[in-house]
C-alpha cells in the first residue's frame, strides 16, 4: 500500500535485537555477565563459610545474615550465568564461571588466612590465561537456536534417564566422584536448556510461555537434581576432588554439545588456541580445587564444617 504522496507507507514490524549477537558489544555483555557470576559465586562461598564459623549452633547457620547473603549471591550468580549463556558459547561461559574456584582460593587467603601455595598462584594465572584464550577464540554463529520438537524430546528424555540413574546411585553409592560426575551432567543440562529456551514478547506472554514450556521445567529439574547430587557428593568425599570433577564435567559435556548442535563455534584458525585455553582453564581449576585453602574453606580441615555438612 502506498500513501497519497506516492511514497511507501511505513509498515509495522516486530522489534528485533538491537545489536546482533555476533558483535563485540553483545559478546562483551556476555563476558561481563559470566565474570560477574563467577565473582558472585565466590563471594557466596566466602559468606557462607563465614556464617559457618560464626554460628553458635549448626541449626542457626541458615538463619545467619551472612549465610542468607551468600544464598542471595548464589541466586544472582545463577541469573548472571543464564544471561551470559544467551550471548556466549556454553563452553566459554561454563569455564569462566568455574573460575570462581580461583577467586575463592585467593580471596580466602586474605579473608581467613588460609594457606596459599606457589602452585596455587601459578594455577590461578593459568586459569586466567586459559579463559582469555577461550573468550578470544570462541564465537556464536547462530543468532538464535531453533528448538525443534525432537530437540525438546531429547532434552526431556536425557533428564529422565539421568534422574533414573542418579537417584539409586545417590542412595546406595559411597563414590563421591561418581556423584560429582552426575551432578556435573545435571548442571550441564541446565546450560543446554537455557540456550534452548525461547521466550519473547511482552512480560505477560513470556510468563505464560514459561509456565507451559517443557524446556523451562526441564531446566529447573536439571538444576534441582544437580544441587542435590552435589550436596550428597560433598557429604561423602573430599571437597577438592568433588569440585574438580564437577568443574570439568559441567564445562566439557554441555560445551561439546554446544559446538556440535547449538550454534557455538571456534573462530577460523582459533582451534589450537581454543584447546590450549580449555586445558589451561580447567587444569588451573583442578589444581586449585585440591588446594589446602579450598579444603579449609569447605571444612575438610576440621576447623569449621560448611553449612551443608552441618545440617
Amino acid at each position: 500500500m502506498t500513501s497519497s504522496g506516492g511514497r511507501d507507507a511505513p509498515t509495522a514490524t516486530l522489534p528485533g535485537p538491537i545489536i546482533p549477537r555476533q558483535t563485540g558489544c553483545v559478546l562483551l555483555l556476555g563476558l561481563l555477565a559470566a565474570l560477574a557470576a563467577a565473582g558472585a559465586n565466590a563471594g557466596a562461598a566466602l559468606l557462607e563459610a563465614s556464617a559457618a564459623r560464626r554460628a553458635s549452633r549448626p541449626a542457626t547457620v541458615v538463619l545467619h545474615p551472612m549465610y542468607l547473603g551468600g544464598l542471595a549471591l548464589d541466586i544472582g550468580g545463577w541469573v548472571l550465568t543464564v544471561l551470559a549463556l544467551r550471548f556466549m558459547p556454553i563452553v566459554a561461559v561454563q569455564a569462566i564461571v568455574t573460575g570462581q574456584v580461583a577467586i575463592t582460593v585467593v580471596a580466602s587467603h586474605w579473608v581467613f588466612d588460609t594457606p596459599l601455595r606457589r602452585i596455587d598462584l601459578a594455577a590461578a594465572l593459568a586459569n586466567l590465561v586459559g579463559l582469555a584464550l577461550l573468550v578470544a577464540s570462541a564465537s556464536i554463529t547462530d543468532d538464535r537456536v531453533t528448538t525443534s520438537t525432537a530437540g525438546v524430546v531429547a532434552l526431556v528424555a536425557t533428564f529422565g534417564v539421568l534422574l533414573v540413574v542418579s537417584v539409586p546411585v545417590a542412595i546406595r553409592s559411597r563414590r563421591a566422584m561418581l556423584l560429582s560426575f552426575l551432578a556435573g551432567l545435571a548442571f550441564g543440562g541446565t546450560a543446554v536448556a537455557v540456550r534452548m529456551v525461547d521466550l519473547q514478547g511482552p512480560l505477560e506472554e513470556m510468563a505464560r510461555t514459561a509456565v507451559t514450556d517443557p524446556v523451562v521445567w526441564t531446566l529447573l529439574g536439571f538444576a534441582a537434581l544437580g544441587l542435590a547430587l552435589y550436596t550428597v557428593a560433598l557429604g561423602r568425599g573430599a571437597v577438592g576432588p568433588v569440585v574438580a570433577v564437577l568443574a570439568v564435567t559441567e564445562t566439557l559435556a554441555p560445551g561439546l554439545l554446544g559446538l556440535v548442535a547449538l550454534g557455538d563455534a571456534v573462530r577460523p584458525g582459533g582451534v589450537p588456541w581454543f584447546v590450549l585455553g580449555l586445558v589451561l582453564a580447567l587444569g588451573g581449576v583442578v589444581v586449585l580445587a585440591r588446594s589446602p585453602a579450598q579444603a579449609s574453606l569447605s571444612g575438610d580441615d576440621g576447623v569449621a564444617p560448611p553449612p551443608l555438612k552441618r545440617l
